[in-house]
């Protein structure tokens, strides 16, 4: 049996496009969607090593700034730590040649910065304090120059108590003790 030439190319040429549509058509469309898939897949790596990168060097910038952290973590400490701001408070007032007479905890508050990300806690003392002007001066300066955040809100002064000249002072070069009220407000979280 001899088939026609072109008959036998048009059979060839429909087996070929059969085969072609069933056989490499939908694995042409598994490939083209893999690829696809393979395209978002990579997308998300690269996303993710961007942030993790991201994460890295920020880590390195943290741990080479360590003593700025510290000294933040200080200046605004996890907890108030009462008893360390009382010494605080009595040490710096002797060395600067006050003596505090009482201290009261005036309030202690909590203020939301925002709802997730915690609070900040408001403490606010109230400072007896009994000494000169110049002595006054030098214990806000030192609460100034602290490495806790200390803010004073009101000063109040009394009346002299005394006057005593210190030694090698004339009669008029006296030194008037007065009664001194701070209110001070330092935070924490």
């Amino acid at each position: 049996m001899i088939i026609d030439r072109p008959i036998a190319i048009a059979l060839i040429i429909f087996i070929i496009l059969l085969v072609v549509f069933f056989g490499v058509a939908p694995e042409y469309r598994v490939f083209k969607s893999l690829q696809s898939d393979l395209g978002i897949k990579k997308a998300e790596f690269n996303a993710k090593y961007d942030y993790y990168a991201a994460i890295t060097k920020a880590y390195a910038d943290l741990r080479a700034r360590e003593d700025d952290i510290a000294k933040i973590d200080n200046a605004l400490p996890a907890s108030p730590e009462l008893g360390q701001l009382v010494y605080y408070f009595q040490k710096t007032a002797a060395e600067n040649g006050i003596i505090v007479k009482d201290l009261f905890l005036s309030k202690s508050s909590v203020s939301n910065l925002k709802e997730n990300e915690g609070s900040v806690k408001e403490i606010s003392f109230s400072l007896d304090l009994l000494g000169d002007y110049f002595s006054l001066g030098n214990f806000m300066l030192s609460l100034e120059k602290s490495s806790r955040l200390f803010e004073i809100t009101n000063i109040s002064f009394g009346s002299s108590s005394s006057t005593q000249a210190a030694p090698g002072q004339s009669q008029f070069q006296t030194q008037q003790i007065s009664n001194f009220n701070l209110q001070i407000k330092t935070h924490s979280y």
